[in-house]
């Protein structure tokens, strides 16, 4: 009987001591895991600078396929989350964005005093920030709290925008040393060269021990002995880490395996995770292969959407379009409100681009560089889709045009609106529309069909284009064309006046029209 009641205590203290440490196994686990928030604001450079989404999907890509476990990360554009929530459970926010710049650039998305309250929140209960580059610019006002979390900004301007050049900009190439050779953020490095676009003198809290200056370049010639401080961190008595630097202004730096290296140790850091010895191991992914891992497709398409009009509700339409595509082919797609993206994006990162814009009441001219930009996209063989009221843009015109006439333009979209004339619609509701070419690709598997929409009639244009959809208007008498196909310079052009409204997207053969239109423009030409 004592063997049998000695045994008993030894198996429960065995089970009591077993589960105390699957506990402590799970709390441990639960304490490794870290959730990273990575924002990203809408682009103001040209290509292959400031890539702030490009930058955060990279980012991305890199830590899911690293050494590094227990990271999560997620993603949000236009400089901050469309649920603010999402950040009550981060460890890290991490901002790529436009900074303080009064006199050309809006500022730091996030600081609001909206945002800024949200963040203090986030900051008081341990969360880390990590500022890249452009978003180190802050307002004295602001700057305050930046000493606060992250330990340094980029001053130059005062509460009214008035420069008082505190800090500076040089674009240089120069060898990075490290401050704080021991730092975990220094993991796995060795002094590398780099050409980057550095901010220096930057504004650090004097008598701040807090502040671990991490990286230098001493060819800046600062005015103070962290002058030349290009790379910083903090960590806080809440037990909050701040990670930032004022590199990354070119997108083709994190191909520099210690540039790479080095701010992924930063973010791990942190973020509140253990930095390994041999740092963050992570390889550079092109594009391409970032698109395939993020969303499991092979090509990318641009929407260039926007620009009030109250007969098209272009941004949701172009959602629609968006869903339309992604369903049913390879390609993922991203929206742009911006037109002026046509020269800020890498446009070569596209495989097609479609345009569910016109400039109505808009004399705003499109920029030489986004035309160049348009125009040399084409010739060089890339695919574009012009939808409905897309063919009226850049048009003499149009009301309030002005300046905004593009003649090019007509060129590109073989058949335009324009008001000074007979172009003109049937009033919206229900037509049929025929399959005029049957063997084209787009028209392939496509029946004639019912649609609720505009039926456009004598669009202007001298291009011979032989149609693949007509519909007969109520108004000529005649048979309109609403689509057809062309070539400008190397690339494909699918044009087509239909597309005017959420119902017109919702019918199942226009749907599929769409789908084999954004995979024909996207192919290289036989000849």
């Amino acid at each position: 009987m004592y063997k049998i009641i000695v045994f008993q205590l030894l198996l429960v203290l065995h089970l009591n001591c077993f589960f105390q440490t699957a506990q402590a196994m799970s709390h441990d686990k639960l304490l490794s895991q870290k959730k990273i928030v990575l924002i990203a604001g809408p682009k103001s450079h040209g290509p292959h600078a400031h890539e702030y989404i490009k930058t955060v999907r990279l980012i991305k890509t890199m830590l899911d396929k690293s050494n590094m476990e227990g990271l999560t990360s997620e993603i949000h554009l236009n400089g901050w989350p469309e649920a603010p929530s999402t950040l009550d459970d981060a460890d890290l926010i991490l901002f790529i964005t436009d900074g303080r710049d009064g006199h050309l650039f809006s500022d730091v998305p996030f600081m609001t005093e909206d945002r800024m309250k949200i963040m203090q929140k986030q900051m008081d209960r341990g969360c880390g920030i990590s500022l890249i580059h452009f978003s180190t610019f802050a307002s004295d006002h602001y700057g305050k709290k930046i000493l606060e979390w992250g330990g340094g900004y980029f001053d130059w301007q005062d509460d009214l925008g008035e420069r008082n050049w505190y800090s500076a900009i040089k674009t240089m190439e120069s060898k990075l040393v490290f401050q704080n050779p021991n730092h975990p953020i220094v993991s796995g490095l060795a002094p590398f060269v780099l050409k980057d676009e550095f901010y220096y003198n930057i504004r650090f809290q004097e008598g701040d021990d807090r502040v671990q200056l991490i990286a230098e370049v001493p060819e800046l010639e600062g005015r103070t002995g962290s002058g030349n401080t290009v790379a910083w961190a903090l960590e806080r008595e809440d037990g909050g880490r701040g990670f930032s630097t004022t590199m990354g202004h070119f997108f083709s730096n994190w191909e520099n395996d210690n540039f790479r290296k080095m701010l992924l140790n930063g973010i791990v850091w942190a973020a509140g995770a253990e930095v390994p010895m041999e740092g963050v191991v992570a390889k550079f992914y092109k594009d391409q292969e970032v698109t395939q891992h993020l969303f499991q497709k092979s090509r990318k398409a641009l929407i260039l959407t926007g620009n009030h009009h109250p007969a098209h509700p272009w941004e949701k339409t172009s959602l629609q379009v968006k869903s339309i595509i992604e369903e049913n082919t390879a390609f993922f797609v991203d929206i742009s409100t911006n037109i002026e993206d046509l020269s800020q994006y890498d446009l070569e990162d596209y495989d097609a681009l479609i345009l569910n814009y016109a400039n109505w009441e808009d004399p705003k001219p499109l920029s030489d560089g986004s035309k160049k930009s348009f125009v040399n996209y084409l010739k060089d063989g890339g695919g574009l889709i012009v939808l409905h009221f897309a063919n009226g843009a850049f048009h003499f015109s149009l009301p309030n045009a002005e300046n905004s006439d593009w003649p090019e333009y007509r060129n590109i979209v073989s058949r335009v609106w324009d008001h000074h004339s007979d172009s003109g619609h049937d009033k919206y509701g229900e037509f049929m529309v025929k399959v005029s070419r049957h063997k084209h690709p787009i028209t392939s598997g496509v029946e004639d069909f019912l649609t609720i929409d505009e039926l456009y009639f004598n669009q202007k244009g001298e291009r011979f284009i032989e149609p693949l959809l007509t519909a007969k208007s109520n108004i000529t008498g005649k048979e309109e064309p609403l689509a057809w196909v062309y070539n400008y310079g190397k690339g494909r052009v699918f044009q087509t006046l239909l597309g005017h409204d959420v119902k017109s997207f919702s019918v199942k053969q226009f749907r599929k029209v769409l789908s084999n239109a954004v995979n024909w423009v996207a192919e290289e030409n036989e000849d």
